[in-house]
Parts: C-alpha cells; sequence; structure tokens
C-alpha cells in the first residue's frame, strides 16, 4: 500500500468518527435500557445493518442529492426519533418477557436513525475516497469497531446517569434543526426569491475550495475570472493556496485555471464538481426548466451573488433551538403521556382488596 493511499484511508476513518457522533448517541439512546446481553446484539446488528448501507448509498450519493427536500423530511424523520426516544425512556419498562421485543424495536430505531443521519457524512467520505470503492469499504469498516464501542460506552453511562438521555436527546434535535435548514430546496427558495442567507451550510451550494501547490497568480486573474474565483496565498511569496470558485464553471473557465497551474488533476476535479450538469433526456421539455436545479451540484453564481452579503446566521440557531425545546418537551404533549407522571408502575404489586 502507498503512502497516499493509507492517508485517505486515515481520514475517511478520521471523517467517519467526527461527523458519527450523533450516530453513536442515537444508538446507546435506543438500547440502552436493554440487559446487557441483549444490549450487544442491538448495537451489533443495528449500527452494523445501517453501517453496510452507508456503504451502500455512499457510492450512489450524488444521485440522492438530487431528491428534492431528501434533507428537509430527514430532518423531521429525525425529530420524531428524538420525541419517540424520550418518550420511550420515560414510560417503557423492558422486562425478560418483552426483552426480545424491545431488542428487535432498538435495532430498527437505530437503522432508521443512522440512516437518515448518515446523508450528510456519506458525501464528505465519498469526497475522501476520490471514488476508490476500496478505499471507501476499508476505511469505514475500519470506522465501524471505533463506532460500535463508543455507543457500548455511551449506553452505560447512560443508564448510570440519566441526564446523559437528555444531553443525547438535544443533539439528536439540533442534529435534525441543521439537516431541515440544510435542506437545498429550502435554501434555494430564499436565495432565489429573497437573496437572503440563513445558514453557513448554504455556501457550500455556491462555494467550492480547493488546495494548490502550484499556482501562477502574479498577474491579475483574467477578465473570466475575476468575479467568481480568489486565491488566498499561504504567504506572499507562495505559490500555494487555496483557490475559491463560485458557481457552476465552464469549460473557458477551467481552461484558464488550467493555464495557471500545473495541479491539472486538482482543476479536473474542481471542474466536475462545479460544471452545469445536463437534464437527462427522458425529462419532458416541459419540466426541464423546474427540475434543472435538481441536478445542479452548485448554484449559479448569479444566483449566488446577490445574497452572500446578506447573511443572517443566527436564524438557523434560533431554529435549532426551538426543535431542540420542542423534543425535550415531548414527553408532555406526546399522545398517551400522562402528564402528573402518575402511570402506573407494572412490577409493583397490587394492593389487596380489604376484607369485606
Amino acid at each position: 500500500m502507498t503512502l497516499p493511499f493509507l492517508l485517505s484511508i486515515f481520514q475517511i476513518i478520521l471523517i467517519d468518527i467526527v461527523l458519527s457522533g450523533d450516530n453513536a448517541v442515537v444508538i446507546a439512546m435506543a438500547a440502552h435500557k436493554l440487559p446487557a446481553y441483549q444490549r450487544g446484539r442491538a448495537i451489533l446488528w443495528g449500527g452494523g445493518i445501517a453501517i453496510f448501507m452507508r456503504i451502500v448509498f455512499t457510492m450512489i450519493m450524488a444521485y440522492l442529492l438530487m431528491v428534492p427536500g431528501l434533507r428537509f423530511m430527514g430532518g423531521l424523520v429525525l425529530v420524531w426519533i428524538a420525541c419517540k426516544l424520550l418518550r420511550d425512556e420515560e414510560e417503557e419498562v423492558v422486562t425478560p418477557d418483552n426483552a426480545d421485543q424491545s431488542t428487535l424495536a432498538a435495532i430498527r430505531m437505530i437503522f432508521l436513525a443512522d440512516f437518515v443521519m448518515s446523508l450528510d457524512n456519506m458525501l464528505a467520505v465519498a469526497g475522501a475516497s476520490h471514488g476508490n470503492w476500496k478505499m471507501l469499504l476499508m476505511g469505514l469498516l475500519v470506522s465501524i469497531g471505533i463506532i460500535m464501542t463508543c455507543s457500548a460506552l455511551i449506553a452505560r453511562l447512560m443508564n448510570r446517569y440519566h441526564w446523559i438521555v437528555t444531553l443525547g436527546a438535544a443533539i439528536l434535535a439540533f442534529t435534525a434543526g441543521e439537516m431541515m435548514l440544510g435542506d437545498r430546496e429550502l435554501a434555494s427558495y430564499f436565495v432565489r426569491n429573497h437573496q437572503i442567507v440563513l445558514d453557513r451550510h448554504w455556501e457550500d451550494f455556491a462555494e467550492s475550495h480547493t488546495h494548490l501547490s502550484d499556482f501562477q497568480n502574479k498577474a491579475p486573474l483574467p477578465n473570466d475570472l475575476r468575479e467568481v474565483a480568489s486565491w488566498h496565498s499561504d504567504s506572499p511569496t507562495s505559490e500555494r493556496g487555496t483557490l475559491k470558485f463560485i458557481g457552476q464553471m465552464s469549460v473557458a473557465q477551467r481552461d484558464a485555471l488550467l493555464a495557471l497551474t500545473a495541479d491539472k488533476a486538482v482543476i479536473d476535479l474542481l471542474y466536475e464538481a462545479t460544471r452545469q450538469h445536463e437534464v437527462p433526456n427522458w425529462v419532458p421539455e416541459s419540466s426541464r426548466q423546474s427540475v434543472e436545479p435538481w441536478f445542479q451540484l452548485k448554484w449559479p453564481a448569479e444566483q449566488w451573488s446577490p445574497a452572500r452579503n446578506n447573511r443572517h446566521h443566527y436564524v438557523s440557531w434560533i431554529f435549532c433551538g426551538l426543535v431542540i425545546a420542542l423534543c425535550l418537551t415531548s414527553p408532555r404533549w406526546w399522545p398517551g403521556h400522562k402528564a402528573d407522571g402518575s402511570a402506573k408502575d407494572s412490577s409493583l404489586p397490587e394492593s389487596p382488596t380489604p376484607p369485606s
């Protein structure tokens, strides 16, 4: 194995660990009330199936991102999961009689939540693998053991400290809020119609960054690039630095950039990520204009320019705070919950009937 190959695998492992912290939390929340032997089974099967699905869907991530409203729908599902886990935490009692049934329910919940939350980090992992499925598979398999171990540890802590359960639900709710606000269709509506940016992740739909080791930027950029490209050198005399490109890249813009650097492979990758994609021929002519944004990884520069200086990122924090409040109060408004906390404990014997 070459050093670049090992470094790429290490990068995939780090990305998966950092972005899968909330996955470990939901696995622990779903399984921590089970008996120890059942808990291990739920963590192994639920997490294993979900990670297998993550590998499969990582390979088709570009097509998944074309589904309108996918992230928003995923966020709504995650809100429901956080509320249900909190509600079950207060009301469900796991006994030897229902342990098997509770294990299956936990496996289903782990799979659903892990799949929903993997929509974001699958894209990052797919980018780090550069399309090499062997590298992708090896990196994800190594990270499985780490995620499972963290889930088991968090589950044990939840049994000892109940406040960790509440913290875990808040983390899931925050993730749900970020997913809903990070939806491409929602972002496009506000950017196109109101020229406003409400979340920092919306910039990813328009701006691209890449690191170049050789960029000849001694002279001003060509006219075709001045409005959409900028260069930030590591030092005043260095040709190493970061190139930022806004919007969709044309063939002429790509060729102009290729003339300024020897890192042609990097520019080609940047072009593939930012170029305008054609609408497939099977789409009816009458619908082409309306569905065209679904096939684009990046917004056109002219769509982003009016909104880029009108950022109000604090709105996303307020929205996530409201989602957290909604989830944490769900045990009080979820149907079937007794607000006075007087639910009968089935583990206690009934009081004997006084003799007549």
